[in-house]
């Protein structure tokens, strides 16, 4: 993004602020990288990240070094006992005390393991399986979400540092509760949310007819037979919704102090980063401000040596 000395964000107008943070973050995912420069070097955003722990956090770290060594303040909030998150080269940390050990996140990671590795299952039993385990983690992100939220001296410093955005990951939307309660637009970075949460939250377009269900294994050219199982899946999903979230909603009414449901607070994001595109996916509607981030999360690859570059071995066929 080009800023010229006469933009109006030189006066301080908040929305041309954030068009300028957001384009800088784009630019993280950018392939040009240091070709891409602002024109005015010397202005610095101020990123607040709430990750989730687990993979979640492989993409949202890489975001934050990014945006750290681009000259950007980033701090980190991370609760003091997790499976990956922690300190990193290009931003600050700051953490904050849970009741729970690490031996309960090594028992969930444990029994989340098992059921990766379990055989073929029949859909009720998986699904029901599925339940039972996201119940276990749901409590572990509620006692989280109440460390955190409920932290009024933490709150009162994060709003004292006057950030730009949040980044985080809406799957356990702690972090989309507190953006909402500081006024700061969100950026979402996702894989995907269970019973079509994103797509209500952006009022993005989700036909059954059209668009295959989670746990169904179907494609999108579906038979008769299959577009009536993904019905039904479909007409499930609010209940699944309600099971997953009543408990973040029973803490974010609270923080909030009024009623409020998940779907309202997705609802503000700014910006959702999907972290998979169209070519292992099958496509689906997108709403404009969802943006295709894949391969975000992939390992880096080491670079070829000179010796590597220039050989090119031909095989006979």
């Amino acid at each position: 993004m080009h800023l010229s000395s006469s933009t109006p964000f030189e006066h301080g107008d908040p929305k041309m602020r954030m068009v300028t943070f957001v384009g800088c973050l784009m630019l993280a995912f950018a392939d040009v990288g240091e070709m891409i420069q602002p024109r005015n070097p010397g202005w610095t955003g101020s990123l607040l990240v709430v990750p989730m722990d687990g993979s979640h956090w492989t993409g949202v770290k890489a975001v934050a070094e990014e945006m750290g060594r681009r000259g950007h303040k980033v701090m980190v909030v991370i609760p003091e006992v997790s499976v990956l998150l922690g300190p990193g080269k290009h931003y600050t940390t700051r953490t904050f005390p849970v009741p729970y050990g690490q031996q309960q996140l090594d028992e969930l990671q444990a029994r989340n393991a098992e059921v990766m590795e379990s055989k073929q299952q029949p859909l009720l039993e998986k699904i029901s399986t599925r339940i039972s385990n996201m119940r276990k983690f749901v409590d572990l992100q509620r006692a989280t979400a109440e460390s955190l939220l409920l932290n009024q001296e933490l709150v009162d410093f994060l709003r004292k540092q006057n950030f730009d955005a949040v980044l985080t990951s809406p799957a356990v939307p702690t972090g989309a509760i507190l953006a909402y309660n500081l006024s700061l637009p969100a950026v979402y970075m996702l894989r995907g949310l269970p019973c079509g949460l994103d797509s209500m939250a952006t009022a993005c377009p989700n036909p059954p007819s059209y668009v295959p269900r989670f746990f169904t294994h179907n494609s999108d050219r579906m038979s008769f037979r299959q577009r009536v199982l993904n019905v039904l899946v479909s007409i499930l999903e609010p209940l699944l919704c309600k099971l997953i979230y009543w408990s973040t909603e029973d803490v974010a009414s609270r923080f909030l102090q009024r009623d409020v449901s998940v779907v309202e607070i997705l609802r503000s994001g700014a910006l959702w980063l999907l972290r998979y595109d169209f070519i292992l996916e099958f496509p689906k509607p997108l709403m404009p401000n969802m943006v295709l981030v894949g391969g975000i999360n992939c390992a880096m690859k080491r670079p070829l040596t000179k010796k590597k570059k220039g050989c090119t071995v031909l095989k006979k066929t």
